[in-house]
């Protein structure tokens, strides 16, 4: 049974403002399970369906493995809900597994390196989700709870900091911050014996510190401006002088490029570019000459994400995209053989660390909750161990068997374009049966869905929801020409795509027009509300007889792209205006915010944002609040006084998801048609 959410008094903001309802409660946390081991789902007879959401939010695997070179394995994980650090008694992190926890940060901890030689760890912790990020020291010797285990040693409220890199002998680190211009990410070496920090780099850019040779005279540098134009460089720390390594596109083209490492001997690095056919690919240049080639054919036919080096630069990970799939290859250096791997489950795969002899990667499918393995790689022609599994998984009695793979589609958008998008159907769903759906958008724009484990969406199907993730145009892992065809004035035609793909689901008979419900974060919350209003637009312009969609669910989103470029992060302006055109275009701006296009909005919406979000500013939520209130209609909203741009707390994630199924319920319904 559908609802409206019309009202007759009209709202101003300053009333808005006095009648916020924020949401503070915490649900209580049960203590660390001590249940048995999960490596894999534990079968159960019960249904999927009848199964509560807290369980389903519940599911979790230990993040992020890091093994020391005495063999300690190190992990994040949240059985208190928020994330911190452990180290673990034992060979892997799970349910009840013996794990000690080594920090306590209220906002949790958002990552952390363990030093090459296992004598340091660095934390990166930010209060709210403000995401200014600060970097601590912990002594993995000394007890927990002790005084001096951690200390802060860069640290400024107002800043964030990131770690870039460790010095090969554990003696320092390299990092950026942002603390001499709000707008500019400088470089700069901490040295522990001094404790000092010496400014590498302060050149005006978004600058990011990729390598270094082993006397520290020289650093390979990145100035990163978009998706699509990024610079690389070798820095001489004696003088500061530098050398261009760049690739070089079409005249007049930008390219989007990073910096894997030096190769040995310092004298050639492994670079990732997208000049040959608009995707990543894997060169090798020479420093001196600039000459370059591409040392492994066989993965030249797909896009990379990503690729890394150990600290003695004799071995190459490289992780290929193959419609939204992750593949994982391994080469010896400097001769580029290809080492045989064990077989790895089908999914997205991330390597978590490179050391010596060892590679630990995680697989992340729907049914796999990013659990990670270590294999020890044996010298050329011996055998090898098989993988041990690291990180196992808290299933709540739930089977993970059950739970749905996704189908990849290609639907065409309304030009002809060929748009790639997972569709998800609910357990036993009979072929032409009409059911409610979710549009759910991705956010960055350059964003990508992937066949990723999400426990939300498996409730979601569950209950009988059907899930389509369409990557309209402007998403990344399909090339250079398609990731920059939403930029600047283009950038409707993303919203358009995004409209086609319910029309899609209309067409093809698994859903009805008017019980399709957009989804999304960021600037998936623009999608959100922006297909909302171009299904309008299609109505009015009798491109359509009536709409597609039923209700909007918008998080931390943007809805008016000029007070969004005004009001991000000085950080983030220049980045954003590469994307979604100059403030200096407020015309243009101004026809793409859907707050200006709100009349055409007439269903259902929550909002759902953080007070401390720095990306995206809580102003965008309370606009759209406002304009719909004004307009006679009661958005459900949920605020945040503890969170970013995002919901990082279980607790938080447990109070947004409970309202979301809610609201989806009362605006699309749950019967099958």
């Amino acid at each position: 049974m559908r609802h409206s959410q019309r009202r007759s008094p009209t709202l101003t903001a300053s009333t808005l403002l006095a009648s916020l309802a924020i949401s503070t409660a915490a649900i209580a946390q049960p203590a660390p399970d001590a249940r048995p081991l999960a490596g894999a789902s534990i079968s159960t007879t019960e249904p999927l369906a009848s199964i509560p959401l807290e369980r389903f939010l519940k599911i979790r695997a230990p993040g992020s493995p890091s093994i020391a070179p005495d063999g300690t394995l190190y992990v994040r994980d949240w059985p208190d809900g928020i994330w911190q650090l452990y180290r673990v008694q034992g060979p892997s992190a799970g349910p009840g597994a013996k794990m000690t926890k080594l920090t306590d940060f209220k906002d949790g901890l958002s990552g952390y390196s363990l030093s090459p030689d296992g004598s340091k760890i660095l934390l990166f912790h930010a209060v709210g989700g403000n995401e200014n990020t600060q970097i601590s020291l912990l002594d993995p010797k000394a007890a927990p709870g002790d005084a001096g285990a951690i200390k802060p040693i860069i640290s400024n409220p107002k800043v964030q900091f990131a770690a870039n890199k460790w010095l090969a002998d554990s003696s320092g680190f390299l990092y950026s911050g942002n603390a001499e211009s709000e707008r500019d990410f400088y470089l700069y070496r901490y040295d522990f014996a001094t404790g000092k920090t010496t400014r590498l780099l302060d050149r005006t850019g978004s600058w990011e510190a990729d390598d270094i040779t082993a006397d520290k005279s020289r650093v390979l540098v990145s100035e990163y401006r978009s998706i699509s134009d990024t610079s690389i460089y070798e820095l001489n720390t004696a003088d500061g002088s530098m050398k261009d390594l760049g690739m070089k596109g079409a005249e007049g083209s930008t390219v989007a490029q990073s910096l894997v490492g030096y190769m040995p001997g310092e004298k050639s690095v492994l670079v990732l570019a997208d000049t040959e056919d608009g995707k990543r690919k894997l060169y090798e240049k020479d420093v001196a000459s600039g000459s370059t080639h591409k040392p492994i054919a066989e993965i030249d036919a797909y896009e990379i994400d990503g690729a890394s080096m150990n600290t003695e630069r004799s071995l190459l990970s490289v992780v290929t995209n193959r419609d939204g799939y992750g593949t994982l290859q391994l080469f010896r250096l400097p001769s580029f053989d290809k080492i045989e791997l064990p077989a790895i489950e089908d999914g997205v795969i991330g390597v978590n660390e490179l050391k010596s002899d060892r590679i630990t990667w995680s697989v992340s499918n729907a049914r796999t909750p990013g659990l990670s393995y270590t294999w020890s790689i044996p010298p050329a022609g011996r055998a090898a161990d098989k993988p041990r599994q690291v990180t196992l998984a808290e299933t709540q009695e739930i089977d993970l068997t059950q739970f749905t793979l996704p189908k990849l589609i290609k639907y065409k958008a309304n030009d002809g374009l060929e748009v790639p998008a997972f569709l998800y159907l609910p357990p036993g769903y009979i072929e032409g049966t009409r059911i409610p759906f979710i549009a759910s958008y991705h956010g960055g724009p350059e964003g990508q869905w992937r066949p990723t484990f999400s426990a939300q969406n498996q409730y979601l199907l569950a209950q009988g929801f059907g899930i389509i993730q369409p990557n309209v145009r402007g998403s990344t892992g399909y090339g250079r020409a398609y990731h920059m065809m939403d930029d600047y004035k283009g950038r409707w035609k993303s919203v358009s795509d995004g409209v086609d793909a319910a029309k899609w689901l209309v067409d093809n008979n698994y859903a009805k027009a008017g019980r399709i419900a957009t989804y999304g974060g960021s600037y998936g919350g623009f999608m959100s509300v922006a297909t909302l209003v171009e299904d309008g637009m299609r109505v009015e312009r009798g491109d359509q007889t009536e709409p597609l969609f039923g209700a909007g669910i918008n998080i931390v989103g943007i809805v008016n792209m000029k007070t969004f470029l005004e009001q991000t992060s000085g950080y983030r302006q220049k980045l954003r205006e590469v994307e979604y055109g100059p403030l200096t275009d407020s015309e243009f701006l101004e026809s793409v915010s859907p707050i200006n296009h709100i009349e055409m909005i007439k269903v259902p919406m929550l909002i759902a944002h953080g007070l401390n979000d720095p990306r995206v500013p809580v102003g965008e939520a309370m606009q759209l609040a406002v304009g719909l209130m004004s307009r006679g209609y009661e958005p459900e909203q949920i605020y945040f006084p503890d969170e970013g741009h995002g919901f990082a707390k279980l607790s938080n994630r447990l109070i947004f998801s409970q309202r979301m199924v809610e609201f989806l319920r009362k605006s699309i319904g749950t019967d099958a048609e």
